[in-house]
């Protein structure tokens, strides 16, 4: 289990664990008494569904940060370094000699750099390494 995904367990199991507290004290403070059980169900399901709204939200732009941050960290080494080479306007075949591979091996790394990083050719590439640098 990875670090965050570590820590987004733990923050679960803290919000989950104060949620049963907070039911567990409405109930001893006898809430539910006072209102009918169909209203004090009704506002847990709000106060959830208010929840969720905002942990989803939080969510999502902590994901799309995440995922630009990181998309260059999800390239091998081998993948970084051909990234380089390409950005410093080396051809295939003179990628392919410095590392001692065939044409074809740089061609299959170039096309896992362009899935991974979203891109659709050489410049969008060239653009892409000297713009997170």
């Amino acid at each position: 289990m990875t670090y965050p995904t570590l820590k987004i367990s733990v923050k679960i199991g803290i919000a989950a664990a104060l949620a049963i507290i907070l039911f567990q004290v409405s109930n001893i403070l006898l809430v539910y008494k006072y209102f009918k059980f169909d209203y004090y169900i009704t506002a847990v399901a709000v106060l959830f569904l208010i929840a969720g709204f905002f942990i989803s939200k939080y969510k999502r732009t902590d994901q799309k940060r995440d995922t630009t941050e990181n998309l260059l960290l999800t390239l091998t080494s081998k993948e970084s370094a051909i990234l380089q080479m390409i950005a410093e306007g080396k051809s295939n075949k003179e990628i392919a000699s410095i590392n001692f591979v065939e044409v074809s091996t740089i061609k299959t790394h170039i096309n896992n750099i362009y899935t991974k990083l979203g891109l659709q050719n050489r410049r969008e590439a060239i653009n892409y390494y000297r713009g997170k640098l």
